[in-house]
């Protein structure tokens, strides 16, 4: 097995790009470790100050001389560690021919109130960058990012797989010759474009106006970026943010990794609409099965069961089971449901629909994956499978999802009611690729619920609040931005842990019972004090997620908490 050792340096500022990119590596690695290749990942911390017998930089100057690769992101400013970095990866590598060196600059919205005299460190950074030849890169995402990296990774991998795998690595180049006779036609994101904006047009005004003003959009380049960002900004929230992540994968130049993620993100999107819907239903479900116990049909409760009692994620075709479950209770009971477009989803699931099919091609795209044996037509097919889930759920063009965080009560002298301000975040398809995004301000003279994920269509006040099964992380644990993660299973017949995926990079987060009660409400000055701390708070937030998560389970199939009973 090669190692190839990265090191990552940036200030604490992008702590949240350094983590996403993380991920991506140990994605990587997933692919990677079939060639003999492994990706070793050093950032500053991974580092502790208590092993140091000296200067802890010099802990960090040591790693970049072992390293193969160093890569510095910067954005408001160039702490002085952050540039010894630099100097020291230039330094050896003049002497040495390595590490590579790449710089990248995030080029995205600043706070104007969070710029500092540091960004004075950030413009004489680049001038000495000038006067030295090193060209630098400007980046305006996370996507953005590992995009662009991504595609430096594809062409200097060879030189590691032919020291590694020379086998492999010729099989792979004859299987690479084959593919390339002739130009590769890098066709992605066609189909799916034409269909989803004429799928959207009817409920979204800024599509059907386009599709009228601009008959031959799909001729002119500069029109179907235009289209595209209309689709990623019509769907709503979570699904135009997996929009935006096939469209970015399809605009990269051709390569196997490309095709590889493609058919992953094709399957991961259509699975996020199908989950959206369900988890949509399963919260207003609970909601009327509180009101007024409905009875389930045998069938109907073993997919409810079934579904909490999960200790693995499921695919695709597990949630075509639950939603068509949830559609028959739905119409079988006669119950209101905001989203009531879905109820036309059932046809369409039933054996033979052309949902259904459209799913069950997709999850054969697993098989492919594991093989690796995938093609440009077995992208272009689960592409066009894809269309056929996301024209089917085109109506949520109509609705906005958004995460609402803390709730302040303002009340000024002599104003005798005061106002709620509700801080939240608009969850569009492109904002939702900068967790370090800002919130806005709603002012209204009640409250909601706070730190909750919740689907609308008009009036915000009248929605579906998705907690536990859609969260925002960051707002449960009192940071910046948003993070937004979908239910994904519970540890059952363990330790009853609940688990989400991130839906950016599909990264696993766990939420557990904490072992910090909140003080009764029966001793003010104790409770305070405990909330006083943000910790305290941030638990609180936490468990609350947690018992919901079992209070739903309790109230839709009768399942009591599973907890493993002690042993003497």
């Amino acid at each position: 097995m090669k190692t190839i050792r990265i090191f990552i340096a940036s200030s604490s500022e992008l702590k949240g790009d350094r983590e996403e990119f993380r991920a991506f590596i140990s994605r990587e690695n997933d692919r990677l470790h079939t060639k003999g290749i492994y990706l070793k990942l050093e950032q500053w911390e991974f580092f502790k100050d208590s092993i140091s017998s000296t200067r802890l930089q010099d802990e960090y100057n040591e790693a970049i001389r072992q390293s193969d690769l160093v890569l510095c992101l910067f954005y408001t400013k160039v702490g002085k560690y952050t540039a010894e970095e630099f100097y020291t990866a230039y330094e050896i590598f003049k002497a040495q021919g390595r590490p590579r060196i790449w710089t990248y600059f995030k080029n995205a919205a600043i706070n104007v109130g969070a710029i500092t005299d540091e960004i004075n460190t950030l413009l004489e950074f680049k001038r000495k960058l000038g006067e030295l030849g090193h060209f630098h890169t400007e980046y305006t995402s996370i996507d953005n990012l590992i995009n662009k990296y991504r595609s430096q990774l594809d062409m200097i991998l060879p030189e590691y797989e032919s020291d590694s795998r020379p086998e492999q690595v010729e099989t792979a180049n004859e299987s690479s010759d084959e593919k390339e006779e002739g130009p590769v036609e890098n066709s992605f994101n066609e189909v799916l474009t034409k269909n989803l904006l004429e799928a959207i047009s009817t409920h979204n005004r800024k599509a059907g106006d386009f599709l009228s003003a601009n008959a031959d959009w799909a001729e002119n380049e500069d029109l179907v970026k235009t289209a595209k960002r209309i689709i990623i900004g019509g769907y709503v929230g979570v699904i135009g943010g997996q929009i935006r992540k096939l469209m970015s994968i399809g605009a990269e130049d051709y390569s196997d990794s490309k095709m590889m993620r493609y058919l992953e993100n094709c399957q991961i999107t259509a699975k996020r609409g199908l989950q959206l819907i369900c988890y949509a239903m399963l919260s207003s479900l609970w909601d009327h099965q509180l009101a007024d116990k409905i009875e389930f049909s045998s069938s109907q409760k073993d997919g409810l069961v079934k579904f909490f009692r999960n200790a693995a994620e499921e695919d695709i075709l597990a949630f075509v089971e639950l939603l068509g479950h949830l559609l028959e209770i739905y119409t079988d009971n006669k119950l209101d449901f905001l989203i009531s477009e879905s109820l036309h989803l059932l046809t369409g699931l039933q054996e033979d629909g052309d949902i259904r099919n459209a799913c069950l091609k997709l999850n054969e795209s697993s098989q492919l994956l594991k093989n690796a044996s995938y093609t440009l037509e077995d992208c272009l097919e689960a592409e066009k499978n894809l269309s056929v889930v996301l024209e089917s759920l085109s109506f949520l063009s109509e609705y906005r999802m958004i995460s609402i965080n803390e709730i302040d009560f303002n009340q000024q002298r002599n104003d005798h009611e005061g106002l709620y301000l509700h801080n939240y975040t608009l969850l569009v398809g492109e904002s939702l690729a900068n967790n370090e995004s800002q919130s806005s301000v709603r002012r209204e003279s009640s409250p909601v619920i706070s730190h909750a994920v919740i689907i609308f269509k008009d009036n915000y006040r009248n929605n579906i609040n998705l907690d536990p099964f859609i969260i925002d992380l960051n707002g449960l644990k009192l940071e910046g931005g948003s993070k937004i993660c979908f239910y994904s299973h519970a540890n059952t017949y363990d330790d009853l842990s609940l688990n989400y995926s991130f839906i950016e990079d599909n990264s696993k987060e766990i939420i557990k019972k904490s072992s910090n009660p909140r003080p009764s409400d029966s001793s003010l000055n104790v409770l305070n004090s405990w909330l006083s701390k943000k910790e305290n708070r941030i638990d609180m937030n936490l468990d609350k997620v947690y018992s919901l998560f079992f209070e739903a389970k309790k109230a839709l199939t009768g399942v009591e908490e599973e907890f493993a009973e002690d042993s003497f």
